[in-house]
């Protein structure tokens, strides 16, 4: 490797240290040995090599068959002969062979024995990284490659994958369009598709929509009157992705239904189980959601069996976790946050910087765990505004749930404000947030406005919306309107398939039922919610229907219910009741007889 040099001629570069050989920047194939024979020839292009010499050469102390040279050769004729240039390997019979550069006036051969070291190792150590999955020290590596001598494409397209998934896709971006200009120019319509779609994927996760939308439609001009092939598969998942988050679940189905059957038929199980993450969101996008969650477990799946590749299996843990956090399905939320985890450790792999890390968060929040869940979320929304900004905006609304949580009404305001700020609705947790601190009337508005927003995120909230819609309707003397919530509900059941939503639908049942002033009803309800937060491991769930049960009882006139359901709270649920101590405290003194301190 010391000595080794590029070579041009012609179109061609060979490059001995990266045993390559391009042409128009588009990588000419060959077989080891060929390529062994073509550097040779090139090396010692004043002479002609004999064939003994060269049958030692390439198979030194082995025994081969008489024309195994002559193949060589003929392979090595028939990659230069696809940019016109197979005349210079030259036979001389009964002699051997010779590269004849210096015969053939079209062309000429330089060498450049420096410029190769350099960038050599940098490549090799951009490959290790790569291979290690250590992405951002493979980004900085082929970077610092790239800018000594453009690499080949397959390089920028390894660095394009590597920088997607270290959140540096900007940095990436110069070189993958110079790559997909290279292979249109060379013919190579599929692989200037599949180097399109990785500008497709950093131009999403920045924020650029149009951008992303135009470069989409590029790559489908690239695979038109292409036979069925995987970066078409790729291209249905992708595109597939694009039009769920254009609220268009019905077109995000058919492609998704594509990207499944190419990956089957194709035995690619990275095509297919990328399929079945799309198809599952457009499913439940739908209402179809038992068959949506089948598809994703069904993911889950492909990726225990082995198979995929370590990008692929991130992705696609790091969706499906998101789908369900999104639903309120805590427990399978929190069942793929573990998996992930297991996956990352197994498989060395760090998560996507933020976005894993993020939901991760959320979940920690739910269980209780909420002075982690900050932490996590604010390291999270730190790595979000470099890598991937678009879900910026969703960590503040995490963080604002967390706030509430812990009591911190002040500081979820501003967080909440700051996710408005950077694009993301702040709905359904503003609602709580006003409901908490006594404006039922705002929480209400809302959550009206909400229900009528096209925004993925928000309709796939709906149910939690609709819930937390009926108590706000109730606490502003709106009780008819949520009655009509609870029918939509009714008419709906796919909307709480969760065990969460089921919690939250019994404490709006609860509410309206109080308001009829039917405590018993209400008090079932209610033990019914407690029952099913405590299914989930929520205590902040719990303290909340724990809290209202209270208040029920009490005003049923059952001061000895009430009394044991605030014990329940001070004695095992005290951490994840911070956000209701004035309520502890008001229904302390209430009590008959009791006014002891709430620790």
């Amino acid at each position: 490797m010391n000595d080794a040099t590029t070579f041009r001629f012609g179109p061609c570069l060979l490059d001995e240290a990266r045993r390559s050989l391009t042409a128009h920047g588009r990588e000419l194939k060959l077989q080891p040995r060929v390529f062994d024979l073509l550097c040779y020839l090139v090396r010692h292009r004043e002479r002609v090599v004999p064939k003994d010499e060269l049958l030692d050469v390439l198979w030194s102390g082995s025994v081969v068959v008489d024309n195994a040279l002559q193949r060589v050769v003929s392979l090595a004729r028939s990659a230069l002969d696809e940019v016109g240039l197979g005349q210079l390997v030259r036979t001389y019979p009964r002699h051997g062979y010779r590269f004849c550069i210096d015969d053939d006036a079209g062309a000429t051969l330089t060498t450049d024995p420096a410029s190769t070291a350099p960038s050599l190792a940098c490549v090799v150590e951009a490959r290790a990284a790569g291979e290690r999955l250590d992405w951002a020290a493979a980004c900085g590596a082929y970077a610092a490659a790239d800018s000594q001598a453009p690499l080949p494409a397959d390089d920028v397209e390894q660095w394009g994958r590597a920088a997607i998934c270290a959140g540096l896709g900007p940095g990436v971006v110069a070189a993958l369009e110079r790559v997909v200009a290279q292979l249109e120019e060379g013919g190579d319509d599929l692989g200037a598709a599949r180097v399109t779609l990785l500008l497709v994927q950093i131009r999403i996760d920045h924020k650029e929509g149009a951008m992303a939308r135009g470069l989409l439609q590029r790559a489908s001009r690239y695979l038109d009157g292409q036979a069925n092939s995987v970066e078409r598969g790729h291209f249905a998942w992708m595109a597939s992705r694009m039009a769920i988050s254009s609220g268009n679940p019905a077109q995000a189905l058919v492609l998704a239904d594509e990207a499944c059957a190419l990956g089957r038929a194709l035995r690619d199980a990275d095509v297919e189980c990328l399929g079945l993450v799309y198809r599952g969101h457009a499913l439940m996008a739908q209402g179809e959601v038992v068959e949506g969650l089948a598809q994703h477990e069904e993911a889950a799946a492909v990726i225990r069996l082995g198979g995929v590749r370590s990008w692929v299996a991130g992705w696609a843990l790091c969706s499906i976790l998101y789908a369900a956090r999104y639903r309120n399905d805590w427990l399978r939320a929190a069942q793929f946050a573990q998996a992930f985890v297991d996956w990352s450790q197994a498989s060395r792999m760090p998560a996507f910087p933020g976005t894993c890390q993020l939901h991760r968060a959320a979940v920690l929040g739910v269980r209780g765990e909420l002075e982690r869940a900050e932490s996590e979320v604010r390291s999270a929304a730190a790595l979000l505004a470099q890598a991937a900004p678009w879900a910026e905006g969703d960590a503040y609304c995490v963080l604002g749930d967390i706030q509430l949580s812990v009591g911190d009404f002040e500081g979820a305001e501003a967080s909440l404000r700051q996710a408005h700020a950077l694009g993301w609705d702040p709905q359904p947790t503003l609602a709580r947030l006003q409901l908490l601190t006594g404006r039922p009337e705002m929480a209400l508005r809302g959550l009206e406005l909400a229900l009528d927003e096209p925004d993925w995120s928000l309709r796939e909230r709906r149910g939690q919306v609709l819930c937390l819609l009926v108590n706000a309707a109730v606490a502003a003397g709106r009780v008819e309107r949520a009655r009509e919530a609870l029918a939509i509900l009714a008419a709906e059941p796919h909307l709480l398939a969760p065990e969460a939503l089921k919690a939250m639908h019994c404490s709006a049942e609860a509410e309206v039922a109080m308001a009829d002033r039917d405590f018993k009803s209400a008090a079932q309800k209610l033990r019914l919610a407690i029952r099913r937060w405590r299914e989930v491991g929520s205590p902040v769930g719990e303290v909340e229907a724990r809290l209202r049960l209270a208040e029920c009882l009490l005003q049923d006139s059952d001061a000895s219910g009430a009394e044991m359901e605030l014990h329940a709270i001070e004695s095992s649920l005290a951490d994840a009741a911070h956000a209701h101590r004035a309520r502890l405290e008001g229904l302390r003194k209430a009590l008959p007889g009791t006014c002891s301190p709430v620790h």
